[in-house]
């Protein structure tokens, strides 16, 4: 038995009263009636032979398309009704009085294409106005609002190749990977000014400190790009660093040293602080001062009257430790700065392998002992202890030939650094004392997803993806996008426009 459905669209006045639908609307309605009336068809009749995975298929395919054709009927009944505006200015002040009709573009929007006609404002000075663009929001490209969230997401998440299929598949339009390019360059544009004006964590717990944290990535350049042309067999340049900064609040959680060099049950009856309203920012093209300064900057919209506590954590660097010192004292602010503590425990465990070959039982157990030293602020002190122990090494026969560069390291890593690890005081505070916020924000923002086997880079096309991936890994994108619109509405459309005549176009500046 054949089933039929039939689509009956009408106007209901004020008084009850219905009237059929007729003139543009009834036309521009007429396909997407057609296409339900055919859904609810097929579910009535031709489902039941279909096993579950068969019905998703059909009904996606057809919802896509249903979607489709009804956002090409909003721009055909937005077409018909477009009224003439009497007087277009141009922001040069030159008047556009020819108007033509029936001037079509294409949209790629994530339920497919479709087309859109509209009034164009002439004069031959100038490029066409069209007014209408501006009150639909369609960017000057074919990608619509919706286009750019996806393809940010999509970029943000993997290769270029990866986003074209995902892209593709979700909503039937290819996108070129030139064009995919240009829309993170796009999208990457007012990242820096969607932060700048953003105000975050007013409402913060009391006590709350602010935590900064720094490190630093290689991503793989293109051949173009490199030093030296990357013709260089011994110093090739293939990557160059990203620097990444991450900001959270946490409240303090104080613990002693022998909680960190505990046995796990300790551990766990004593756990260190949790970091919440993570944020991130990465450049490949902005110097480290630079960088470091957005972190400031972060901290100071999550506190603009600078009344809680400071505290950045880095793994030694002495260009960021120099530059955090820059950005404290020219923001009359005193802002611990913290080793961190994974990677001074890395330095001894290698000394104290280097000093017990062959037993690794015991190295283990020296460094355990030296790092409990450290966590106690004795660092100075353990950094002689090692430094004469070398040189006991090297003077007795029977162990002068041990290699003990790694030795050597951990004395000027910690002689360098002591004034940076006085973990006992932090531990005291409730501060963390590793950066694993930052190490995984550099896994994660970075590595992930400039790590791809075989992919190379230009500095401005990894910039534009550092920018977008922050965006999307602090979870902003909607806010983004928000900002993204009200931007290119003002700059993009409404420049083109004497400001007096803004009104007249049924348009908001």
């Amino acid at each position: 038995m054949a089933v039929s459905v039939s689509v009956t669209m009408t106007r209901v006045s004020e008084d009850g009263s219905e009237s059929p639908v007729d003139g543009e609307l009834a036309a521009a309605l007429a396909g997407p009636a057609e296409r339900f009336s055919e859904m609810i068809a097929w579910a009535a009749q031709d489902a039941a032979g279909a096993d579950h995975g068969e019905r998703e298929k059909v009904i996606g395919e057809a919802g896509r398309e249903l979607q489709r054709q009804l956002l090409e009927a909003t721009f055909t009944i937005d077409s018909a009704r477009e009224e003439r505006v009497t007087q277009v200015t141009s922001a040069a002040g030159i008047r556009h009085g020819s108007v033509e009709k029936g001037h079509d573009r294409g949209v790629a929007s994530v339920f497919g294409p479709v087309r859109a006609t509209r009034l164009a404002y002439r004069n031959r000075r100038e490029a066409s106005l069209y007014p209408a663009d501006a009150r639909w929001m369609l960017p000057d490209d074919p990608y619509t609002l919706g286009m750019r969230a996806l393809a940010a997401r999509h970029l943000a998440g993997g290769g270029y190749g990866q986003a074209q299929e995902l892209i593709r598949d979700q909503t039937g339009v290819t996108v070129g990977r030139a064009q995919l390019a240009g829309l993170a360059a796009d999208l990457a544009a007012w990242t820096g000014d969607f932060y700048e004006e953003r105000a975050r964590g007013a409402d913060a717990p009391p006590g709350d400190v602010i935590m900064m944290q720094a490190d630093g990535k290689g991503i793989a350049l293109r051949p173009e790009h490199r030093k030296n042309g990357g013709t260089d067999a011994a110093h090739p340049g293939i990557k160059k660093m990203a620097e990444i900064v991450a900001v959270a609040g946490f409240t303090p959680a104080p613990r002693e040293p022998e909680d960190i060099a505990a046995p796990p049950a300790r551990r766990s009856a004593h756990p260190g602080p949790v970091a919440r309203d993570k944020w991130v920012s990465a450049s490949i093209t902005e110097d480290i001062p630079a960088v470091i300064g957005r972190a400031f900057d972060e901290a100071d919209r999550r506190d603009p009257h600078r009344t809680r506590q400071r505290v950045f954590l880095v793994d030694g660097n002495r260009q960021q430790i120099t530059a955090i010192g820059g950005h404290a004292s020219q923001r009359g602010l005193k802002v611990p700065v913290l080793i961190d503590f994974i990677h001074v425990s890395g330095y001894l465990g290698k000394a104290a392998s280097a000093l017990h070959p062959g037993d690794p039982v015991l190295a283990g157990q020296w460094a355990d002992g030296q790092r409990l030293r450290v966590l106690h602020g004795r660092a100075k002190a353990v950094a002689a202890t090692l430094a004469s122990v070398a040189a006991k090494a090297r003077a007795n026969p029977r162990t002068r030939h041990l290699d003990l560069a790694d030795v050597d390291k951990a004395v000027t890593y910690l002689d360098n650094n002591r004034e940076h690890m006085r973990y006992d005081k932090a531990l005291a505070s409730g501060w963390p004392i590793a950066t694993g916020l930052i190490e995984g924000s550099c896994r994660y923002v970075i590595e992930d997803r400039f790590g791809i086997t075989g992919a190379r880079w230009s500095p401005d096309g990894a910039e534009d993806i550092l920018k977008i991936r922050a965006v999307v890994v602090n979870d902003d994108l909607d806010d983004y996008m928000s900002y993204y619109k009200e931007r290119y509405l003002q700059e993009r459309h409404l420049a083109r426009y004497d400001p007096a005549s803004i009104p007249d176009l049924g348009l908001t500046a």
